[in-house]
């Protein structure tokens, strides 16, 4: 009981909320400690009176201890009686880290905590998530280990008892990327001897990831409809210019950012006194009402995947004379149907590094999850001085969400979830939790870019920090005095773009090898397939398999793994949609089983759903780039003429 107090002092310094359970645990009735045990093997018995078990502490052959649980009168040895740190270090191996990787680990099962302490002696990961449903068992290990390494660290998360806060303790802390790769870390006999509350909280993890896969932008659906739409935009990508080229073009030149906001109803007809004098950005929300009031803006911005943008654009007549500045997966239906120039730029989604292979780098554009965050990081890096807000409301304004004249005119405020934040005339105005985090982007963005000067004539709506208030009037007054021309300057870099002949062959050449890498895939996925199909229905004639017959199931699995392997460009078309696919795929490794064949018919399953899922995401990016170097081969023109717009190229959207 040594190790007790310095246990807790750590926690404390942790996990208030984690020490509070613990130390109320201590002064409970539910556990009795015993360090006078008649029985000389044993040298504590510690009795969880709550859930009916026994743990009882026995010294092993080096000095350690191990733990043994008595649970329905059977006993279970949760370490070596030998030697636990050896037998810790080599769990630890199993995982096979990596130095400076970035996974997030599970660790399922903390016993006395040896393989933990290994764990975090290596620190090979991101972070761990420590669970352990039973108090009795984290506190036993409280009293009889020295979890050090582990306390003192800043990149654990402890989930003890209550399985009911793991989903929020997951939502709150996992971060859901590529390259923050999962791995299940299970103490084996934790879960073999409760095996059920291990299955409860495998899906506790599975409902928690879903849910922050749903919940951020990048959730699934949404990054194959990015990856679907950067493949169909290719022909355009590849002919125009990237926003880079245009970087520092307009060095100390007002910029006017155009939002959609309410209070644009206000100041619209001033933007017409602005043309000529400043660079006029819009986002595509704020298009219509900006021609409605005869003013054709110098750019518009666009990012949005989803076809309903289209809406913004459906009916806008001939705008030769504007630039289309939108990100590479903006919907296809938009860049389609535009009539003036196209310049692209990128967040860094999905594809976006096979795309560079042919194009060459792009400098990521900042966002808070809003265009018109997007828009203002181009007037930034374009130079833009000042930059000039307008209709950046970020709040609602008698009932309404946006101006007059866009497509959300009608848009009605919903009163649930309204908070307040402070207005631009120092009153309290209304806003909800999204406009509230556009606005907490605004406030660090400027902050960290002090030296521009950032003006809000929106005229009205919430106070942003580190900007300059007045009426667009008196700006336009002051800062739009000489005169300017947009457009020369714009189609004066668009027309140094680089030379497309070498890239019509080099993106040709790119292209026709990851059809054929997508086409090996597909045909090594199929064989797959059949095979575990082979497999269930084998399996529905036997009793049992043998460990030779599972060993060789899983060897020729890994042998079509790394068939596939092989194929690097493949991955750039399955990120970030098969992240729940790879989570259960990783959880039926990492399971424990009663025998060999319940172990491979589980696994056959999860293959078949994994390698389904994975058959399907190749099978569309095929057909649709199949589309796409078909066009762009009809179409040689597009790399060799440096202004023409290709009117009827039509990839995957009509």
């Amino acid at each position: 009981m040594a190790f007790f107090d310095e246990n807790m002092r750590l926690l404390k310094r942790k996990s208030k909320m984690a020490y509070n359970i613990m130390d109320n645990y201590h002064q409970s009735d539910k556990i009795v400690v015993d360090d006078e045990v008649s029985d000389q093997d044993i040298i504590a018995q510690v009795r969880d009176l709550e859930n009916d078990l026994i743990i009882n502490i026995e010294e092993t052959k080096n000095d350690s201890y191990t733990m043994q649980i008595i649970k329905d009168e059977e006993k279970n040895y949760f370490h070596s009686r030998y030697y636990p740190v050896k037998e810790a270090k080599k769990l630890v191996d199993n995982l096979q880290l990596k130095y400076n990787s970035k996974d997030q680990i599970f660790g399922l099962g903390v016993g006395l905590g040896y393989h933990l302490v290994e764990l975090f002696t290596k620190d090979k990961f991101s972070k761990v998530f420590i669970i352990e449903p039973y108090l009795s068992i984290f506190y036993t290990a409280l009293l009889y280990s020295d979890l050090t390494p582990i306390l003192k660290s800043k990149k654990f998360i402890l989930v003890v008892g209550d399985k009911g806060n793991l989903y929020s303790t997951i939502r709150a802390n996992y971060q859901l990327s590529l390259a923050n790769k999962i791995k299940f870390f299970e103490h084996p006999p934790s879960l073999r001897l409760f095996n059920e509350d291990y299955d409860q909280i495998y899906n506790e993890i599975r409902n928690a990831i879903e849910y922050k896969n749903i919940s951020r932008m990048t959730n699934i659906k949404v990054a194959k409809q990015w990856r679907n739409n950067i493949i169909s935009n290719l022909p355009y990508i590849l002919k125009n210019p990237k926003a880079d080229d245009f970087f520092n073009s307009f060095q100390n030149i007002p910029i006017i950012c155009v939002a959609a906001g309410p209070s644009l109803d206000k100041n619209i007809d001033q933007l017409k006194h602005a043309k000529g004098n400043a660079l006029l950005i819009c986002v595509g929300t704020a298009l219509k009402a900006l021609l409605k009031a005869g003013i054709e803006p110098d750019i518009v911005v666009s990012m949005d995947g989803s076809q309903k943008v289209y809406n913004q654009f459906k009916g806008i007549g001939d705008l030769s004379d504007v630039f289309l500045f939108s990100e590479k997966a903006n919907s296809p239906l938009v860049n389609d149907n535009w009539v003036g120039f196209q310049v692209f730029f990128t967040m860094k989604r999905n594809l976006s590094a096979w795309v560079e292979k042919m194009k060459g780098k792009y400098t990521g554009i900042n966002t808070g999850g809003t265009v018109a965050h997007s828009m203002v990081d181009l007037a930034y890096k374009f130079g833009g001085n000042p930059i000039i807000l307008v209709g950046q409301d970020l709040s609602f304004s008698e009932d309404k969400t946006h101006a007059s004249g866009t497509i959300y005119d009608n848009n009605k405020v919903n009163d649930e979830g309204l908070i307040t934040v402070e207005g631009i005339n120092g009153d309290r105005v209304y806003t909800n939790k999204s406009f509230k985090s556009f606005l907490n982007y605004y406030n660090d963005y400027f902050a960290n870019r002090s030296n521009r000067l950032y003006i809000d004539a929106t005229e009205g709506g919430a106070k942003i920090d580190h900007t300059k208030i007045m009426t667009l009037q008196e700006v336009i007054a002051k800062y739009c005095v000489e005169e300017v021309d947009p457009l020369i300057t714009l189609q004066e870099v668009y027309n140094k773009k680089e030379k497309h002949n070498d890239y019509y062959k080099n993106s040709k050449e790119e292209i026709d090898k990851t059809i054929e890498e997508l086409n090996s895939s597909i045909e090594i996925l199929e064989e797959q397939l059949s095979f575990v199909k082979g497999i269930e229905k084998k399996l529905t004639q036997v009793q049992q398999i043998n460990n030779d017959k599972l060993k060789e199931v899983q060897a020729k699995v890994r042998e079509y793994e790394s068939k596939l392997k092989q194929h690097k460009r493949i991955s750039y078309f399955t990120q970030r949609t098969l992240i729940i696919e790879k989570l259960k795929y990783q959880e039926v490794n990492n399971k424990y089983f009663f025998n060999n064949k319940q172990e491979l018919e589980e696994k056959m399953k999860y293959y078949r759903t994994y390698w389904t899922n994975y058959w399907q995401q190749l099978k569309t990016s095929l057909e649709l780039l199949k589309k796409t170097s078909k066009q762009i081969d009809e179409n040689k023109a597009l790399f060799n003429k440096d202004k023409a717009i290709i009117k009827d190229c039509k990839v995957g959207g009509k």
